[in-house]
């Protein structure tokens, strides 16, 4: 049988098994100089760590999974518009601030894709990201998309603003491009169904 004392090492590593930890912490309860080598082993497992300041962009992923997030108030609307869970809309909300899911298919455009729900299994959904001062080509809609400003003021080629929080509609067949406008980088959600194509601009 082990040795007692051979235990309290895994102990303070945390590896012990729920019996073994119990019969550890009934040994020490009763056992003063126990205690005081346990906490020797506690002490020193302590300093084996070092801690780690999480980045911004951890944090804010971290805070918008629990509903902290910079963009939370959109998050019951975003699993309306994606039919997803709120909990998943903000895990979809918290991508925008992890720089790894971006895609810069063209300098100043930035797009994340991700998988709706059920209902959105023919739709195209992601998030778009546009630099000040750039636009967002010319496009053809094959179905409607639905669009949700998260950030920024999106100018549509109508001249129309619109802010966080406002939607855009497109119908099937549509075309525009759409640009940020002022010096803020705009960021939306978009649910296009069955996709866009790039097209030339009408005359």
């Amino acid at each position: 049988m082990m040795d007692l004392r051979e235990l309290l090492p895994l102990y303070a590593l945390g590896v012990l098994e729920a019996d073994e930890a119990a019969v550890v912490d009934r040994a020490v309860a009763a056992d003063p100089a126990l205690a005081a080598e346990l906490q020797q082993y506690l002490t020193a497992a302590e300093e084996m760590v070092e801690p780690v300041t999480a980045s911004p962009s951890v944090r804010a992923r971290l805070l918008g999974s629990v509903g902290n997030g910079r963009f939370e108030r959109f998050s019951t609307r975003m699993a309306q518009i994606f039919d997803v869970t709120v909990d998943r809309a903000r895990e979809l909300l918290g991508l925008v601030e992890r720089s790894a899911s971006w895609e810069n298919p063209v300098p100043g455009i930035g797009l994340v894709h991700f998988d709706g729900g059920p209902a959105c299994a023919t739709a195209d959904c992601g998030l778009i990201r546009i630099a000040p001062g750039c636009t967002f080509p010319w496009h053809t809609h094959r179905g409607e998309e639905l669009s949700l400003v998260l950030a920024g003021t999106l100018r549509d080629h109508s001249g129309r603003l619109l802010a966080p929080g406002d939607e855009l509609v497109q119908t099937p067949g549509s075309q525009h491009d759409i640009a940020a406008d002022g010096d803020e980088e705009v960021i939306f959600a978009a649910r296009a169904v069955s996709g866009i194509e790039v097209a030339t601009p009408r005359s």
